[in-house]
């Protein structure tokens, strides 16, 4: 039986043979470059076949930075070069998913990846003791979200936000991608016509609009706080992990066959219009796809 591995490797003789990215663009190469890797190695687990990678995915480490070759007295110092905000989802691995290993991702975790007051002071918090380091931050949203779903079906039958299974602390969550919800739909229905919400696979298409949308917006609000911090040197990144390709891309078409081209992370957009023209896009990939295809759950 042939084996497919998953690989965290530093070597001794040479423990710091791993280096940390020097700026923004390496560092987003870096994390779309291990995604491949990742998504790859994922196929080849899936399909019981081998991928250009070979039967085995290597991460390095940095032995050092991580304290496996230290003193008696010494602790490791962490160094990030990305800080990710993203889904509490426990289908995203986010270390793995960008190919990444210790000491490399500052991660933060909420479902629905919003920016409430703890995740943010997360976010200052890196970036004040650790900017010597990080280089990029990432807003990461992945298809299917459950707590963007729980918003969408609100926003289609408003009963349900109100509805007694829904607590008072999962409203707040919901209350927060209302907006792209609704951008998600102004979009559809702008390429899709007005019957839009007649047509089969709209939930589907508006579920997967909105957690593009969402990730966007939060990476404009982050682009403005690090502009704030005038941590100029930092660049704020966004993008979708697709739960079938296993590749994080934007825009992104769930279902989609991976391949290596679709990998890649989008700039924090500048201005709100950008939110616009980001659903219309989607809009017009999704319109493409099979109407019978639901992989937002």
């Amino acid at each position: 039986m042939n084996s497919v591995d998953y690989v965290y490797r530093f070597d001794p003789a040479n423990p710091t043979l791993k280096s940390s990215p020097g700026d923004a663009l390496t560092a987003r190469a870096t994390l779309e470059e291990g995604n491949r890797m990742f998504a790859r190695w994922m196929a080849s687990c899936r399909d019981g076949e081998l991928t250009d990678g070979g039967s085995t995915y290597v991460v390095p480490c940095n032995a050092l930075e991580v304290g496996m070759v230290r003193k008696a007295d010494q602790t490791a110092r962490q160094a990030p070069f990305a800080v990710v905000v993203g889904c509490s989802d426990a289908r995203v691995p986010t270390e793995m998913l960008f190919g990444q290993g210790f000491n490399d991702v500052f991660v933060i975790r909420v479902a629905g990846n919003i920016l409430g007051d703890v995740c943010m002071g997360s976010i200052d918090f890196a970036l004040t003791a650790l900017i010597e380091s990080v280089k990029v931050v990432v807003m990461l949203g992945h298809s299917g979200c459950g707590a963007v779903t729980a918003a969408v079906d609100s926003y289609l039958e408003p009963l349900k936000f109100w509805s007694k299974t829904t607590s008072p602390t999962l409203r707040a969550i919901l209350e927060r991608i209302f907006v792209a919800v609704r951008e998600a739909a102004n979009g559809i229905h702008e390429i899709w016509g007005a019957d839009a919400s007649r047509i089969p696979g709209y939930r589907s298409a508006l579920i997967e609009i909105a957690v593009a949308i969402n990730a966007a917006q939060a990476a404009f609000d982050l682009r403005q706080e690090t502009e704030r911090m005038g941590r100029t040197n930092v660049e704020v990144l966004f993008g979708v992990y697709d739960l079938h390709s296993y590749q994080v891309c934007m825009p992104v078409v769930p279902g989609l066959k991976a391949e290596d081209q679709h990998v890649g992370l989008a700039p924090a957009p500048h201005d709100p219009a950008e939110f616009i023209a980001l659903a219309r896009q989607m809009a017009r990939l999704l319109q493409l796809r099979d109407p019978e295809t639901d992989t937002s759950n």
